[in-house]
């Protein structure tokens, strides 16, 4: 018998985090970085572009971030 772990709980306690870590320092692009990696690990994909574009916006040299923002419109 093993141990399960459920996921998407997780993902959501992680999505919880990482909106109080944005709303603490809105200037960093990478706290919505990861916000916008944990919606779309979640497949809610349009706050996931929003946060990525936040990101982009915060930091333009974040190449990561505009080749996500392309994957994530495939699937909308």
């Amino acid at each position: 018998m093993g141990i399960q772990i459920d996921f998407s709980k997780k993902l959501k306690d992680a999505l919880e985090l990482f909106k109080l870590n944005a709303s603490l320092y809105p200037s960093s692009a990478n706290t919505y970085d990861s916000l916008g990696e944990t919606y779309a690990e979640l497949e809610e994909f349009e706050p996931a572009i929003k946060n990525y574009e936040k990101a982009l916006q915060l930091n333009p040299q974040n190449k990561n971030a505009e080749e996500i923002i392309k994957k994530l419109r495939s699937k909308l």
